[in-house]
């Protein structure tokens, strides 16, 4: 159906309003119920809210049963900063040019040529701008306002996501200068209470927003384990080497530090021209990317018996 409505971007827009007003609708009047239908439709079956066992699962009950204040801070990718100040990883940091609640306030002669605009919440709100003097500022600016209108975190009640407070950053565009394009690999670890158990590399990202891309799957010690862990029949699976990144202990390293004290998160990096930079902390990724064993083997590493439950939230 959306592929239909990609032909029509009027009605498309239209179509995304209804998703996004029926889901928060929904989430406000049961997270429960929100959290669980699109797990069902990957997983055939409703999510068990007394025993939960794989990562989807766990994640799902953490956001109801649990305090996920500093979730909602790590996920802010401006307030993220100082908690990896706080852990003594400011060195990975992505040059900062601003942060403005109101787009109109920022002054894009300030700039620099190339840069990257990103909205603090959700996820896709990235711009990456190549070449300032290109820009049709009053189109920008209408679409940061789009971003900033609507909270992220009513689909699948990803509730730690409606407490951030909604601004647009800007900071530098990294470029690798030995690539012959302008995409990163993008490595996302797999930490469970600073314990780093797999890699996901995101790469050869093309199209709008870089949504097209090619994944493959490996354990901390670059072994190779995408024919186990990511779901073959996947939209984007690819699971071929990928040559070890020369950074890697750095990355694992910094992903140990970053990662303690959380049952579960993973931690993103890119590496630019020998360089760890961090990209984002996740606390509740989507679905249907990986096997479901292996959901359940990542799920088997959060024991819930050891965290403090409190009463079932409400929006």
């Amino acid at each position: 159906m959306i592929r239909r409505l990609k032909k029509n971007k009027f009605v498309l827009s239209i179509y995304k309003d209804y998703l996004y007003w029926r889901n928060k609708r929904l989430c406000k009047r049961d997270p429960k119920l929100a959290a669980n239908i699109i797990y069902k439709r990957v997983f055939n079956k409703d999510i068990n809210w007394d025993t939960p066992e794989d990562l989807i699962e766990k994640i799902a009950w953490m956001e109801l049963y649990t305090d996920t204040a500093l979730w909602t801070k790590c996920a802010d990718k401006y307030r993220v900063r100082e908690f990896i100040e706080e852990r003594g990883c400011v060195d990975t940091l992505v040059k900062l040019y601003g942060m403005w609640e109101n787009p109109d306030d920022i002054d894009f002669d300030k700039l620099p040529n190339q840069f990257v605009l990103k909205a603090n919440n959700g996820c896709g709100t990235v711009m990456l701008i190549k070449d300032k003097s290109k820009l049709n500022v009053k189109e920008i600016k209408k679409t940061l306002k789009g971003w900033l209108k609507k909270p992220f975190g009513y689909s699948s009640a990803q509730l730690h996501y409606l407490d951030i407070k909604r601004c647009i950053i800007a900071e530098e565009l990294l470029i690798d200068n030995n690539a012959t394009e302008m995409t990163l690999n993008d490595y996302k670890i797999w930490c469970f209470n600073g314990n780093v158990e797999s890699i996901l590399v995101v790469h050869d990202r093309k199209g709008i927003n870089g949504k097209d891309y090619k994944l493959s799957f490996f354990d901390k010690d670059w072994n190779n384990i995408s024919d186990k862990a990511l779901l073959k029949d996947g939209k984007h699976y690819w699971g071929g080497n990928i040559e070890k990144p020369t950074t890697l202990e750095q990355m694992l390293t910094v992903a140990q530090k970053l990662s303690v004290g959380f049952p579960e998160v993973r931690v993103d990096f890119y590496t630019v021209n020998g360089k760890v930079y961090f990209g984002e902390l996740t606390f509740s990724t989507g679905y249907g990317t990986y096997a479901h064993e292996y959901y359940k083997y990542l799920g088997s590493k959060i024991d819930l018996s050891k965290l403090t439950k409190i009463p079932e939230k409400k929006i």
